[in-house]
């Protein structure tokens, strides 16, 4: 029996044979969002693994429900895989087959019993993989390589990196040598692969003035107190019914044990069907609060730090992150809670109460921090419109849900929510008018010097292009395409510079966020039709282009 991987899966294979053979190491990632198969990635991983003579391959996570999914998802694409399982949760302890799926916990100091060495080692949530040669991982690792030093070690993850030690591919102690392969997150979306997110910010927020970090995240017992204010509860739980009410499967990640009791309190009181998970359960107590939930006889659950991994239920399309975290992984790993597709789901929505949007941007476009450059916070890459809650770039002076302008930038909650963007696709570009415009040169080691025009509008804002007379090519002939707009003759950036104060300027320009660097913006279009046509050959431009002068 054969299965047919869709095109990104056959890709993220084809990364990882062709990081193999490009002799870039032995020990990749392969990124794979949430919801993007990576059970089909990993059966076919093992499937070409087993068409070699003595191959041994062993799978490897922390869980027990990854490993029963693992394996029944193998069955399925690969009745024919011979495999056993190794883990103490599961009550079975086999290590004699050709593939092993195996909980680190039970089999970390059974290396050397792994007879014959495994060849290939899968290791699913690889995120959960600190920097530290004493952890389990690392020794048992360690121990598999003194029985096979040709062993190779592929991590499979939806975030790689982790909030202490950033990129678990770079630093002292990594596991991992490079990313093989990297599954874009919004492609998928775009493809119908995965459900799309939309975000709403909260009416009110939690208010973190008084909660401070400790490693890199928020204090979780500051975090829970702050959480935990009775009127804050109440409205956060009542914008959720309002928000959520042609919804069919609410998650709530809540701040703390006590937290989520009061949340549900404040659900029951409204007639909602609600469900707690938490760490402290017995196994039997979550399983089933879940498949209850999982059933459709609870409409929402509320758990505390247990299901941001591993949990599968497509039918989920609100997730509300009513805590706040400094980790990206975190983030991105409760958003992918909501992000697989299901009959009838149009999209997610995302209420945020912890201001996550706003602290790590869009979910395609966060990243860590560089852990070796000792930076700070730095901007929020997200905001929300004061007006409607929309959240949008931090570039945006415009919002696109409800036209309110920007002033300087802050945060205020104080208006109803409503649909706003979590993928840098949805962010929409915006016209802005054109307050004045400077020139100067613009010069970069072994590049022709280039005219740097830079337009300044709104409350001190400004956004460049750069003309490039000098560069040939593409970028010459992008300049040559401006100059009658521009009532230019020059052909050099010399003439250039001597003539660009008398250039004609765009009365407007349509920005949006730079697909390079969401934190920086770029212009697209040009809007001459309310400056004085100066010559014959501007007149033409104009009839030729109308009212929107394309870039």
């Amino acid at each position: 029996m054969t299965f047919e991987l869709r095109d990104y899966q056959k890709e993220a294979v084809d990364g990882l044979y062709n990081y193999w053979a490009g002799k870039a190491g032995d020990n990749p990632l392969i990124v794979a969002p949430t919801g993007s198969g990576k059970t089909a990635i990993i059966a076919q991983l093992i499937k070409d693994a087993m068409s070699y003579p003595d191959t041994r391959v062993l799978v490897v996570t922390h869980v027990k429900e990854l490993l029963e999914q693992g394996a029944s998802g193998l069955l399925k694409l690969y009745p024919e895989a011979d495999f056993g399982i190794y883990s103490a949760g599961l009550k079975q302890k086999v290590l004699d087959r050709p593939i092993t799926f195996a909980g680190i916990q039970s089999v970390w100091e059974r290396a050397y019993d792994i007879v014959p060495a495994p060849d290939l080692v899968l290791i699913d949530e690889a995120h959960l993989l600190p920097k530290n040669t004493e952890t389990r991982y690392n020794r048992f690792i360690a121990d598999l390589k003194v029985c096979n030093p040709l062993v190779k070690v592929v991590g499979l993850t939806a975030t790689p990196y982790r909030l202490d030690t950033g990129y678990l591919h770079q630093g002292k102690g990594r596991i991992f040598d490079g990313i093989a392969h990297d599954i874009p997150v919004g492609m998928l979306m775009e493809q119908g692969y995965l459900s799309p997110v939309i975000s709403k910010g909260g009416i009110r927020q939690i208010d973190l003035t008084g909660v401070g970090k400790r490693g890199g995240e928020f204090i979780e017992s500051q975090l829970a107190t702050a959480a935990s204010d009775p009127e804050l509860v109440k409205s956060t739980v009542e914008e959720i019914v309002d928000l959520g009410s042609d919804r069919k499967s609410w998650l709530v990640f809540s701040s703390g044990i006590n937290h989520a009791n009061m949340l549900a309190d404040e659900f029951e009181g409204q007639g909602i069907d609600v469900g707690v998970v938490t760490g402290g359960d017995s196994s039997a107590v979550r399983e089933r609060t879940i498949a209850d939930f999982k059933s459709g006889q609870l409409r929402c659950l509320i758990n505390v730090n247990v299901l941001t991994t591993g949990f599968d239920h497509p039918e989920v399309d609100l997730v509300a992150l009513v805590r706040a975290t400094a980790s990206t992984g975190l983030y991105v790993q409760m958003v992918g809670r909501g992000t697989r597709i299901a009959d009838g789901k149009e999209n997610c929505l995302i209420l945020d109460y912890g201001q996550n949007v706003q602290r790590h941007g869009f979910i395609d476009k966060v990243k860590p921090k560089d852990k070796s450059a000792g930076a700070g916070d730095g901007e929020a890459p997200a905001k929300q419109c004061e007006s409607c809650q929309t959240m949008v770039h931090a570039a945006c002076q415009i919002c696109p849900s409800c036209g309110f302008e920007f002033p300087a930038p802050t945060l205020n909650h104080s208006a109803s929510s409503y649909l706003g963007a979590m993928l840098s696709s949805q962010v929409q570009s915006e016209w802005v008018d054109v307050d004045d415009v400077k020139y100067r040169r613009h010069s970069k080691a072994g590049k022709p010097d280039s005219v740097k025009v830079t337009y300044k509008y709104g409350f001190f804002e400004e956004v460049s292009e750069w003309l490039c007379p000098d560069h040939g090519g593409y970028a010459s002939g992008k300049y040559q395409q401006r100059k009658r707009l521009l009532n230019s003759e020059a052909d050099t950036t010399d003439d250039a510079l001597n003539e660009c104060h008398f250039w004609t300027t765009p009365s407007r320009i349509k920005i949006k966020p730079s697909t390079h660097n969401p934190k920086y913006k770029e212009v697209v279009e040009f809007d001459y039709t309310q400056v004085e046509i100066k010559n014959e050959a501007q007149s033409k431009d104009f009839n030729r282009f109308g009212d929107e002068i394309p870039f």
